[in-house]
């Protein structure tokens, strides 16, 4: 029997447990994310063209406003803070904050929960 999926805006967004957040002097935000899991012939090409070993992502201010909310609340109701913090119909907050957790799940920085309470390791 297959689980049901939650509808999306009853999922809650948290940071992976590998990666860290940084701030900077400037109080800009970093996101480091693992180290990056190569076959061989890859590894070899990205030493070449000198590419990274892990994603790092510096967030703006809206970036960080949000990651700093990844605290327990769902999607829905980020995106009403986030409409309400920066004045925007309940529709393009939606859209923006869709767009952002996207980004974030795509570069394997950020996870969507179900609600349940996952424990991690201290």
């Amino acid at each position: 029997m297959t689980k049901p999926v939650a509808h999306p805006a009853a999922l809650f967004p948290r940071l992976r447990a590998e990666v860290q957040t940084i701030r900077t002097p400037e109080g800009k935000l970093h996101l480091r994310g693992p180290l990056l899991l190569r076959p061989m012939p890859l590894r070899w090409l990205a030493w070449l063209l000198a590419q990274p070993k892990r994603i790092e992502v510096e967030l703006d201010d809206i970036g960080s406003w949000v990651v700093e909310r990844c605290d327990g609340r769902s999607l829905d109701q980020l995106a009403s803070d986030l409409a309400v913090n920066l004045k925007l119909t309940r529709r393009e907050a939606e859209t923006a904050l869709a767009d952002f957790v996207r980004l974030l799940q795509t570069r394997r920085l950020l996870r969507l929960d179900d609600g349940q309470v996952v424990e991690q390791a201290a």
